[in-house]
């Protein structure tokens, strides 16, 4: 009986043996290298304290952006096509609008576009290193805006079908007129 045991237990270390063996010389899944492109939005607003003539700082937002459908094919018409546009997204929008950003977007929703200080804004390209950049700009309201909560970065100056990313604020922010708003958009490509 210890005899037949013993030649059982051999056979079943032979053929697990013979299993691993076979398991290593299959080929591994191939890595597969993705680029990611992320960004977040920072907001900022400050009143203008007219005694000091200083502004005072009294509002903050930071979160992350979503890239939207339009916005994911004009990268890849930048970064793959024979015939790239000649524009870069450096226009900053704004809206007063509660409606959280949507993949489908072509225009951030009931963007503000008359006088007053708020409307679309080319903001300043600055490099922060290795595929990092900000685009910023400090928005001067000369009128009162009520509840301003989204932003858009745009690859052009009027109009729509130029979205390439929208970003809601947690709290919405009232500015006066005299009151200053600054939105910087980071922006970074990143491989593995």
């Amino acid at each position: 009986m210890t005899r037949n045991r013993f030649i059982i237990g051999m056979v079943l270390l032979v053929l697990l043996g013979a299993i691993a063996g076979c398991a290593v010389g299959l080929e591994q899944p191939e890595t597969v290298n993705t680029l990611t492109i992320q960004g977040r939005v920072i907001v900022d607003a400050y009143h203008y304290d007219e005694a000091t003539g200083e502004y005072v700082h009294f509002y903050h937002h930071e979160s992350s952006n979503l890239v939207v459908d339009l916005g994911e094919e004009w990268i890849e018409t930048q970064l793959g096509s024979d015939s790239p546009t000649n524009v870069s997204a450096q226009w900053i929008s704004l809206s007063m609008d509660a409606t959280a950003p949507a993949a489908g977007w072509v225009a951030i929703i009931a963007e503000i576009d008359t006088a007053g200080g708020l409307d679309r804004a080319l903001g300043t390209y600055s490099d922060q290193g290795n595929g990092a950049w900000n685009i910023a700009n400090q928005f001067n309201a000369d009128a009162t805006y009520n509840n301003v909560q989204l932003t858009g970065l745009q690859w052009g100056d009027i109009g729509t079908d130029n979205l390439l990313a929208a970003n809601q604020f947690i709290t919405p922010v009232t500015l006066n007129n005299g009151d200053a708003l600054t939105v910087t958009w980071e922006l970074s490509v990143s491989g593995p």
